[in-house]
């Protein structure tokens, strides 16, 4: 039974490979839209008045088994299982729908819509690792007695609604602080987890023998509404502004002058995905405590789907006389993490940024994981173009270079095309891509900043300016 949720787990990764949010377009003081994903307090005093997302999407894979040899995507999958060693894989893929962030005063207020799919495979055994590579037919592994204790595989798939809300809660001197929050509505959409305690198993040419197994299996068939949940994202922001003039600073303001302010350095933390998903609708709950299973003739009978698994589960159970607890619903838990956020400010448009992502594995738990990460981005950023080399260092894979574009609506990027650059075996991709559209002042300060044109005329540049003849002096002396 361990293969084949295991299996099953594989096919959902090579699926979505067909790294959430992309840190650097996170780091872009001039996409809130994007940094509200992992610190909501990072829109209180947002750069553009306003910033609309149309679309956009993210995708990042990363594992330790499969890899590309080369970075050739014309060669086929390939991959070496070596024995006592555990193997790990992660699928990150969203679909970004409208989003919005607008300030109002020392307030910001916005709203996210997106779709998420996360897959999480940890602590797999080599030996599930050869089954995945080469299927239950192998001769090599049959006729053996494998266990295995404490691995899981999840898989979880939603819709979100995210509502956004942020200000400045103090300032001061050259110290301002601010705070934020998010209230997500969430739709569950598929999810499939097994949570192992301890396997033994052995598989032969025709058939997969559960000896013993403690685990848990939670199961929904993809699509609409199959359950509803909440979550919610709470952050604070430090700024160590480059003046002391912030005590009555307010952003977009034409009673102060529609100043922008700078920071000499910024720092915050944040908790998201706080939250869950109670799926209820084509769901299974499977709890087996020591039971045994007998898969026959598992090549006529193959897992087509999520949905002819509980046939087989059914009938597995059945064969080997055992009688697991079942359920038709279960609680979900959201990926959470923990995350701190630094920003250095070194002038003439150059900052570095670094990012640490940390993943809360929730082991006995149904729902979703994250892979915990460290990105260190040193950008160059103005109104229209924005010009980042992140350098991302994940759980799972080898430190990878990449580079964020932002030119007026247009972002994307990868976090590592070292691998396709020089031909190297890659063991995991991303790609990012967003359409935004902003308005970087209010209405008030734009009719502000025209009529401060018309009273204070900048200086005509001439290349070439001609020297003023002086006056002729009139010589009228009498001789």
């Amino acid at each position: 039974m361990r293969s084949l949720f295991i299996y099953l787990g594989v096919s959902l990764l090579l699926v979505f490979s067909s790294k959430a949010q992309h840190n650097s377009a996170v780091s872009d003081r001039f996409t809130p839209t994007n940094s509200v994903l992992m610190n909501p307090a990072s829109i209180a005093d947002p750069r553009p008045y306003i910033d609309f997302r149309l679309v956009g999407l993210s995708v990042q894979a990363e594992n330790n088994l499969y890899f590309l040899p080369g970075s050739n995507l014309s060669d086929a999958i390939e991959a070496g299982v070596e024995p006592d060693k555990k193997y790990h894989g992660a699928v990150n893929a969203e679909i970004y729908a409208p989003a919005l962030v607008i300030a109002r005063g020392t307030r910001s207020f916005g709203f996210n819509i997106r779709q998420r799919n996360m897959v999480y495979a940890k602590s797999i055994p080599y030996d599930i690792a050869g089954f995945i590579k080469n299927g239950l037919n192998y001769p090599a592994q049959h006729n053996q007695t494998f266990e295995g204790n404490n691995y899981h595989l999840k898989y979880m798939s939603w819709a979100e609604l995210g509502l956004n809300y942020a200000q400045i809660i103090h300032s001061n001197g050259d110290v301002i602080i601010s705070g934020g929050g998010s209230f997500k509505l969430l739709n569950g959409m598929g999810h499939v987890a097994k949570l192992t305690q301890n396997m033994k198993y052995s598989v032969d040419s025709n058939h997969v023998y559960i000896h013993s197994g403690t685990t848990k299996m939670g199961l929904s068939v993809p699509g609409p509404s199959l359950g509803f949940g909440a979550g919610v994202d709470v952050g604070f922001e430090f700024k160590k502004m480059l003046t002391d003039d912030n005590s009555f600073h307010i952003p977009h303001s034409v009673a102060r002058r529609c100043a922008v302010k700078e920071y000499k350095y910024k720092f915050g933390a944040s908790i998201t995905d706080l939250g869950f998903i109670n799926f209820k609708k084509n769901t299974n709950h499977w709890t087996f405590d020591n039971d045994s299973l007998f898969w026959n003739n598992y090549e006529a009978n193959p897992i087509t789907g999520i949905t002819p698994l509980n046939d087989i589960l059914t009938n597995s159970s059945n064969n080997a006389g055992s009688s697991p607890t079942t359920k038709s619903k279960f609680v979900a838990m959201m990926p959470l993490a923990l995350n701190a956020q630094f920003d250095y400010n070194f002038g003439n448009n150059v900052f570095f940024y670094s990012a640490l992502e940390l993943g809360l594995h929730q082991r006995l738990t149904m729902g979703a994981e994250r892979v915990s990460r460290l990105s260190l981005i040193p950008r160059y950023e103005r109104e229209r173009f924005t010009a980042a080399i992140p350098l991302t260092i994940s759980r799972h894979q080898a430190p990878g270079l990449g580079f964020y574009v932002r030119a007026y609506f247009l972002s994307f990027g990868m976090n590592n095309f070292v691998p396709l650059l020089f031909r190297r075996d890659m063991y995991g991709a991303d790609f990012y891509m967003s359409l935004n559209w902003q308005i970087l002042h209010s209405k008030d300060c734009q009719t502000y900043f025209k009529k401060r044109k018309n009273y204070c005329p900048k200086p005509e540049r001439r290349l070439f300016k001609k020297k003023k003849k002086k006056p002729r002096e009139l010589n009228l002396e009498w001789k």
